[in-house]
């Protein structure tokens, strides 16, 4: 799997990588589902990834789980209600 763009997570189309960083901060469910191109599932577990977060972080030299901007609360654009209207990603 390489360059695939994630289109859905846990059943949400992704509006932009904020939003997505948003959806899996927020996310409470027993597993986090993330949907890409080419009918692609990644099925992670919530509990396991985020145990494991911090390890893989230090064992990869990653300063942080997501840039600075990303730490800042999600807000809905006018341009993100924009993006929706283009039926992107319906083939899964």
């Amino acid at each position: 799997m390489g360059n695939q763009q994630v289109l859905k997570f846990n059943g949400t189309r992704i509006k932009n990588i904020h939003h997505l960083a948003h959806l899996v901060a927020c996310c409470q469910d027993i597993y986090m589902v993330f949907e890409f191109e080419d009918n692609y599932l990644a099925v992670l577990e919530r509990e396991v990834a985020v145990a494991a977060s911090p390890r893989i972080l230090k064992d990869y030299g990653i300063s942080s789980e997501r840039s600075d901007d990303l730490l800042e609360p999600y807000v809905e654009s006018l341009e993100d209600n924009q993006a929706n209207k283009h039926d992107f990603g319906d083939r899964l």
